[in-house]
């Protein structure tokens, strides 16, 4: 049987297979070079190295995006979102925060607690990136992750499969 950790690496090197594969509109385009400014001006004001923007095809996994190793991998079907700009910052967190699967864990239990700890952790950087990167003010900050965070509870409630890239509010909002 194969740990989260190895299916998670699987998922990623099945994503960079794939990346490279998409064709993108003129609009999508300048989507992507948008949030690949986005992700520079966040670099340069965390004062790390820079983390490359990569679109990858749709695909049935239910992954938004992720961050993995100095890439943030995103989903073609999030160029439309109007999450887009939250999730990217999220991603963002991720790097910022030093985020990278876990060698190992004891069980899926710590690694479900350690995950969701970082998603809470990376939904706080967002607010914060929001804020440096984009220029809103902090309660415009707060809202847009609310908001995306809203929309991934429904979605949840829907029976969407919950992946590493699924938007998951804390336990104390689902109760």
């Amino acid at each position: 049987m194969r740990t989260v950790s190895e299916h998670l690496g699987l998922a990623v090197a099945a994503s960079l297979l794939l990346v490279g594969c998409v064709s993108l509109t003129p609009q999508q385009r300048a989507k992507v070079d948008e949030i690949q400014s986005f992700a520079d001006r966040t670099t340069a004001i965390y004062g790390l190295p820079g983390v490359r923007i990569s679109i990858q095809s749709a695909t049935n996994l239910n992954i938004g995006a992720m961050y993995r190793q100095g890439n943030v991998f995103v989903n073609v079907r999030m160029l439309d979102s109007p999450n887009l700009t939250k999730l990217i910052a999220h991603e963002l967190g991720h790097y910022v925060l030093g985020h990278e699967p876990a060698a190992s864990v004891s069980s899926q239990a710590a690694w479900q607690r350690a995950q969701e700890q970082r998603e809470l952790d990376a939904n706080a950087k967002a607010v914060e990136i929001l804020m440096r990167a984009k220029g809103m003010s902090q309660n415009e900050a707060v809202r847009v992750v609310s908001e995306a965070l809203q929309r991934g509870q429904r979605a949840i409630e829907r029976g969407a499969p919950l992946t590493p890239g699924t938007l998951r509010p804390p336990r104390s909002w689902r109760t």
